[in-house]
């Protein structure tokens, strides 16, 4: 049973067992109060009445709190008449279902449910979760604690690496722990106990960690280093008391020194000439620049390099080699003469493009600062028809589905993207504040629409026509600098400065100087670098565009006409088949030339339809529909 009362949101009591443990971000918090202030609160909060008469919220501290925030007098509440269990499975599912909840908090209510008497049916249900998806919340259980801190961050490791190292046991979990990040513990605190930062994330590889748990005991019988080395390396030895008698049990649980030792023995004993290299995480041996790793089925050559390296997978010593990458002779044909190839280059030297790919990329980070510059400035008087325009221009950027969006997190921590829905749509409804709105909108393009050139994340031309309705060349800065202008060919410098009225110069040095001394400290952006450049490519395009759709059309319609002609032939083959089939059937006579065989063969087949034999195992009522319906029915005698 619930009764809906009207309440100031102020007397409310907190839930001292409320699962959110988390602190709410603030932006957001601020967010929901201005949407609730401008179109109410839509859901009311769940409550349920205390022995003392007081209210204490179920779930909706979030909505309290924004009333409160909007100095909101009263406001509904839903005064739930329930026990504690499914109070408390009504404020978890609140959370995990309406809002995100860190995995930790959903185990610990789910832990919770369970103490109270919930089935994992229910909890499944109540919480809108698979059962598979509940079971993965069980790993938390077996889970080191720093661990689940970075699950819960966005930074921990994958389902699959979980699954491994909730079966190694905590203990083991805790000792590696330890010896991983001992060095960045404060002084005097437990290193098992540190919880890494998205710093120490960047550089940290989870799979190594669960290869680290899966290679308990290395026993120096495997391995070649001699005992200097391994005091070398920091190889501390343990005695399997337990080991075969005559053989050597001495064991190390110290992966990263064992790894250490087997790069010094493999550099002590690399043969002369022979390099040694790094390995890849899939145990494969790195060649240098300029060289490529020889196959194990090519033929041996003599200018051949031997290289040695270590399996960061198993600890092996492996060898290889490496060869020179030259570049190929130009070919000659006969008689020393040139080929046809080389001579044709040699009439027709290939032409360079007045500006290099690397002044075509410097343009595009250039232009790319400017037009967020320019959607930064439009926050307070964008127009929101622009607004509308501006996402169908964002939609049809070449890196649409989201490519090349610079808030992307890998750890699933929330994009721009996800903010400004979060804030638009707190609560499932549109927020209809202008500001919020146009700044949201914003946001989201300038998060990843770019002019970079890129195949897989850059916007291309919308990007430009975007820059150009919102007035991005006026944020260009110049480009009247040494790293920029040295892109330009001979040609193509010599035309920027005879667009600046300077005159040509004998060398590109010597114009790139004259123009930068011309400029001086005004703004100079050369006109291929401008937003503005974009249109007439853009133009093209979209004639294109439209050709295309016109061809396809003109195709539809003569596929479509070429249908009916067919239809009609086949229509008319048909007819002409039936009257020769019936012309035939009226001149056929049984007197015609007809061998004996076909004659009793068609006589039989008439006979069997139209006179049965009279057999005492062939039902009455089977026989007279037989009779009735020969066309459907065929009583065959064997």
């Amino acid at each position: 049973m619930t009764e809906l009362r009207r309440v100031d949101p102020r007397t409310l009591v907190p839930n001292p067992n409320n699962p959110r443990k988390t602190q709410p971000d603030a932006r957001a918090e601020h967010q929901l109060a201005l949407n609730i202030k401008t179109v109410g609160l839509i859901h009311a909060p769940c409550v349920r009445e205390l022995e003392d008469g007081r209210l204490m919220i179920v779930a909706g501290h979030r909505r309290v709190r924004a009333c409160i925030a909007a100095k909101l007098d009263e406001i509904d509440v839903h005064v739930r008449s329930g026990d504690e269990k499914s109070d408390t499975m009504a404020a978890v599912a609140e959370n995990v279902v309406r809002a995100d909840m860190a995995e930790s908090e959903q185990w610990r209510g789910v832990l919770d449910m369970r103490e109270k008497g919930a089935s994992d049916t229910e909890i499944c249900r109540a919480f809108m979760v698979t059962p598979a998806y509940l079971r993965g919340l069980m790993l938390l259980s077996q889970i080191h604690p720093p661990i689940i801190a970075a699950i819960d961050g966005g930074i921990g490791p994958s389902y699959t690496e979980r699954n491994a190292i909730a079966r190694t046991p905590l203990e083991r979990q805790r000792d590696v722990w330890a010896e991983i990040w001992a060095e960045s513990a404060d002084e005097g605190s437990d290193p098992a106990d540190y919880e890494m930062s998205r710093e120490d994330a960047a550089h940290f590889d989870w799979s190594d960690f669960v290869r680290y748990l899966d290679q308990v005991e290395l026993y120096a019988r495997d391995y070649e280093f001699d005992d200097e080395t391994a005091k070398e390396a920091g190889v501390v030895w343990e005695e399997d008391l337990f080991g075969q008698g005559g053989e050597d049990n001495r064991y190390c649980t110290q992966y990263a020194a064992m790894f250490k030792a087997q790069q010094i023995w493999a550099e002590k004993t690399r043969p002369e000439g022979c390099v040694f290299i790094q390995a890849n995480e899939y145990g494969e041996g790195i060649v240098p620049e300029g060289h490529r790793s020889v196959g194990s089925w090519e033929m041996e050559q003599v200018d051949d390099i031997p290289t040695i390296w270590v399996s960061s997978r198993t600890l092996t010593i492996k060898t290889g080699r490496m060869r020179k990458i030259t570049q190929r002779p130009a070919q000659s044909g006969e008689e020393g003469s040139l080929s046809f190839s080389s001579a044709q280059s040699a009439e027709k030297p290939k032409e360079r493009t007045d500006i290099s790919g690397t002044g075509q990329k410097i343009i595009g980070e250039v232009r790319t600062q400017a037009l967020r510059a320019a959607l930064a400035a439009a926050r307070e008087s964008a127009d929101p028809w622009d607004l509308i325009g501006a996402f169908l221009l964002a939609l049809s950027a070449d890196n649409v589905n989201i490519h090349g969006d610079n808030t992307y997190d890998p750890y699933g921590a929330a994009s721009e993207r996800d903010r400004a829905v979060a804030s638009v749509f707190p609560e499932g409804v549109l927020v209809r504040d202008p500001a919020v709105l146009r700044n949201a909108a914003l946001e989201v393009l300038c998060s990843f629409m770019n002019c970079e050139v890129s195949m897989h994340s850059g916007s291309g031309l919308p990007a430009q026509i975007l820059g150009v309705l919102f007035n991005a060349d006026a944020h260009m800065p110049t480009m009247a600098f040494e790293d920029f202008l040295k892109t330009y060919s001979k040609p193509g410098i010599t035309k920027a400065v005879q667009a600046e009225g300077l005159e040509e110069k004998p060398t590109g040095k010597a114009m790139r100087e004259a123009l930068m001394a011309h400029v001086g400290e005004k703004r100079w952006v050369p006109e291929p670098a401008t937003f503005a450049a974009g249109i007439p490519a853009w133009k093209a395009k979209i004639k294109k565009q439209a050709a295309r759709a016109a061809a396809r059309a003109q195709l539809d319609a003569q596929t479509e006409e070429d249908d009916e002609i067919d239809d009609q032939s086949s229509d008319m083959e048909l007819c002409d088949e039936q009257d020769v089939a019936e012309a035939d059937e009226e001149t056929l006579t049984p007197e015609e030339d007809v061998s004996a065989d076909d004659t009793s063969s068609v006589s039989e087949m008439t006979s069997s339809h139209t006179e049965l034999p009279d057999d005492p195992r062939i039902p009455t009522q089977l026989a007279e529909l037989a009779r009735k319906m020969p066309e459907h029915l065929e009583i065959i005698m064997v």
